[in-house]
């Protein structure tokens, strides 16, 4: 159990360093990430509601009158 428990605290000690990071991050990726995110989910959004949309037209032709029908006298 004692290897064990060695081992598992090797392991994880050598991995906490590439966790860690010194001062600020530099430069604007935060900015930048932030509006594709945000753009990127208005696009979605968008799509979406198109389709809702789609749907329900396609879905309601419930009192139509098909052309044949409409052009007799």
């Amino acid at each position: 159990m004692k290897a064990r428990s060695g081992t598992l605290t090797f392991v994880l000690g050598g991995v906490s360093p590439a966790f860690a990071s010194v001062g600020e991050a530099e430069g604007f990726q935060g900015v930048f990430t932030t509006v594709f995110i945000c753009y990127c989910a208005i696009v979605v959004v968008a799509q979406t509601i198109a389709a809702i949309r789609s749907l329900i037209g396609s879905g309601s032709t419930k009192g139509a009158v098909p052309p044949a029908e409409s052009q007799k006298t």
